[in-house]
């Protein structure tokens, strides 16, 4: 490796690419199972006989996590390191 510095460069870049998106697919599934539990809590709160001590105890409905397109976008990893 230390005479083809091109080769280092290349596998670490490699490495970079494949840390960033092995942390993509693991907030997508934090995200998937955050929104199905959310899902499984919302539906539970308006059936019988649960949704008598919900709105006993006011538990009030939750929102699903959301993306914006922004926030959806690529990074640019290479203004990361100026």
């Amino acid at each position: 490796m230390e005479r083809y510095p091109d080769l280092k460069a290349t596998e670490s870049f490699q490495h970079l690419n494949r840390s960033l998106n092995e942390v993509e697919e693991q907030l997508s599934a934090a995200r998937r199972s955050y929104n199905a539990a959310v899902t499984d809590y919302n539906t539970s709160i308006q059936c019988f006989p649960v949704n008598l001590l919900a709105s006993a105890f006011q538990f009030q409905k939750r929102e699903l996590l959301r993306i914006t397109e922004a926030e959806r976008a690529v990074p640019k990893v290479g203004e990361l390191f100026h």
